[in-house]
């Protein structure tokens, strides 16, 4: 059996999934999963089989520890503690993480606390004590929904607190909290010699830190597919780990220079939040140098998959993480489909004719240098790691950039010399800010360039494609696929074709079951839980949304988006008021037709033409309904009756 840490990555992986939504089942699922270890022993004859099944167990046990929560009813108190983790929300509040034992459980808990605007704010490592109602929790309401406690249980937080009254006392200089000051004053020195939307790149690419970074600036990178170099990833930790253990091994034994640099590297990684994509490059960076060490061969997939059970026993819920899982999901998609994509560039290339006068033009270089194997190589990993994670983006953010492989052969060649040159300059500025200025020019220009390229890419048509996501047969067909296409493309002997036939039978099957994803034969009935009670009907390519403009557009939007809704129809049961124009504003761009009472017609019609008067009037049409108005639109059929004050009654027919 080769590589045994994959299969005992899966088992885990099934038991974190079992534990978290099946728990039920859970002897059903283990029996089944034994079972399959008695398979395996027969297939590969590998004794120590029996320990997959064993991954199984940690995974149920590791999971189900993860989803106990101290906090599950709401408690008036007054909490002290030590701050672990501080930031800032988009709203401005400031939220502080803070480990102390719960006052009435006694049991150690973790507790986010949002600090509003005008209160006292805390630093890292300073006592704090908060008086106001401990919070459990909440789970999504909507099928789009923010589900809080997946998100902030994976942090290992218990409860929420919006603090009536803090108090502060001693700041505790722990490593973390040196390493985190150190990270301001470099910090620092970008705010002090870049302009405020340069430095605010920089300082995420680096320091981790997306504080003061421009919303639109970062949808731009988002639709260029470059979003990753946004936040430290196992990019960005690559580059610095190579380029310091290239400086070290001018002086030092490689051996003893790679301990050095992975300390470093360790220290890095507290410095700017330990995020999961960084803990995940430096742990495989550890593997690395352990390999040297001993002497032994490195292996990509293997030492991933050591990573990801790593971080997976120390906290399961990372599993669901939609960081996580680009993170592991690029890196997986680097070591299985970069030979395949090779093959096939390769052999593409060789079936097309030479080119006339090869290396004669001055353009030459350029336009013939992907015959060169090491272009073709470093073609195939930007192209496997961005594919490999389009399900992951479709799943979780109903989307995916379509021109992100070429955004990111663009950005290519000088990603390692910013981001060198980034952390140099943030050195060298604590040292010397005149030379900082000097090396800081570089920087502002190819961060320049960025924009340039980001504003260029976002304007091409069809840069992002709205998909729809969060079907797990879809996204798992989806994986299946990009199995298929390694297996297919392993070789061309003489079994190819047989694999290419399997191959576009799983495409198509892929095709089929994302159109019927997206278009439902029966009428489906989605009701969301907000203050508009929005209603959502589908069949076939038909959306009518059904509601009041009473809040709720955002959760109305998302949805929308996950069920890769471009337009729809609304049927508005209350006339807008004058209030509601922003709301109406914020929905207009996705409806193409809207019904209203036609009691209040002159009036409703006025605000309409108010509120659309930065749209073109063509593109949405009003229609007033009077009552016993019956089929509205082509593949939805709802009856209305007409209510005092100009409301409705609706009757949805199946």
């Amino acid at each position: 059996m080769t590589r045994p840490i994959l299969f005992a990555l899966g088992f885990l992986i099934l038991g974190i999934v079992v534990g978290n939504a099946a728990a039920d089942f859970f002897a059903f699922f283990f029996i089944a999963a034994v079972f399959v270890c008695a398979f395996l022993y027969r297939m590969f004859r590998y004794t120590p089989v029996i320990i997959f099944a064993l991954f199984f167990l940690v995974g149920a046990w590791r999971v189900e520890h993860s989803l106990f929560s101290h906090t599950i009813a709401e408690t008036e108190a007054a909490f002290t503690g030590i701050v672990l983790d501080t930031g800032y929300t988009a709203g401005g509040n400031q939220r502080a993480v803070i480990r102390g034992e719960h006052p009435q459980t006694g049991g150690r808990v973790r507790v986010m606390a949002y600090i509003r605007p005008h209160q006292r704010h805390v630093s890292l490592g300073q006592e704090v004590t908060v008086t106001g109602e401990l919070l459990p929790l909440t789970r999504a309401v909507n099928p789009e929904g923010y589900d809080q406690f997946q998100h902030l249980r994976s942090q290992k937080i218990d409860a929420t607190i919006w603090p009536q009254s803090i108090q502060t006392g001693e700041t505790r200089r722990t490593l973390t909290v040196m390493l985190r000051q150190f990270r301001d004053r470099i910090a620092a020195v970008y705010d002090t010699i870049l302009p405020a939307r340069e430095s605010a790149v920089i300082k995420s690419m680096v320091l981790g830190d997306r504080l003061d970074l421009d919303r639109d600036l970062a949808d731009l990178y988002r639709v260029m597919g470059i979003f990753h170099i946004l936040s430290i990833s196992g990019l960005h930790v690559t580059i610095l780990m190579v380029a310091a253990n290239k400086l070290l091994s001018l002086f030092l034994e490689e051996r003893r220079a790679g301990l050095i640099v992975l300390t470093i590297m360790l220290l890095y990684c507290l410095m700017t939040g330990a995020a999961v994509a960084t803990v995940r490059a430096v742990t495989m960076g550890g593997v690395l140098v352990g390999a040297k060490i001993l002497y032994r061969e490195y292996d990509l997939l293997a030492s991933v998959s050591l990573a990801c059970i790593a971080l997976l026993i120390y906290e399961p819920l990372y599993l669901f993480n939609a960081g996580f899982q680009l993170s592991f999901g690029a890196v997986y998609g680097i070591g299985t489909l970069t030979a395949p994509i090779e093959r096939l560039i390769k052999k593409t290339a060789g079936a097309l004719p030479p080119p006339p006068h090869k290396g004669t033009g001055p353009l030459d270089p350029i336009l013939f240098g992907i015959s060169s194997n090491a272009s073709i190589k470093s073609l195939s990993v930007g192209i496997a790691a961005v594919v490999s994670t389009y399900i992951i983006f479709a799943f979780h953010f109903y989307e995916i950039p379509l021109y992100s492989v070429l955004g990111n052969l663009v950005i290519a060649p000088t990603v390692t010399i910013i981001l060198v040159l980034g952390v140099i300059v943030g050195l060298v500025g604590l040292v010397s800010m005149p030379v900082a200025e000097l090396l800081a020019g570089a920087v502002y220009f190819i961060l320049r360039f960025y924009e340039a390229a980001a504003i260029f890419f976002s304007g091409l048509p069809f840069a992002m494609i709205r998909t729809g996501g969060g079907n797990v047969i879809v996204s798992a067909l989806g994986v299946l696929v990009l199995c298929m296409f390694a297996y297919t493309f392993h070789g061309f002997g003489q079994n190819f074709r047989n694999r290419m036939k399997v191959f576009a039978v799983t495409v198509l099957v892929l095709v089929v079951a994302v159109f019927v994803n997206a278009n439902p034969f029966s009428l489906q009935v989605t009701s969301l839980y907000t203050h508009g009670n929005y209603m959502v009907l589908r069949r076939a390519n038909d959306t009518l949304v059904i509601g009041a403009l009473h809040g709720g557009e955002a959760e109305l939007l998302r949805y929308l988006d996950k069920r890769g809704t471009n337009r729809a129809a609304l049927l508005l049961t209350h006339p807008p008021r004058p209030t509601d124009t922003e709301r109406l504003a914020r929905i207009l761009p996705r409806i193409h037709t809207i019904y209203l009472p036609a009691h209040a017609e002159g009036v409703t019609e006025s605000l309409m033409h108010a509120t659309l008067h930065e749209l073109p009037l063509d593109e949405i049409r009003i229609v007033f309904l009077q009552d016993g108005d019956k089929r509205i639109t082509r593949d939805v059929s709802v009856q209305v009756s007409a209510l005092p004050m100009g409301q409705f009654h609706v009757n949805i027919h199946k």
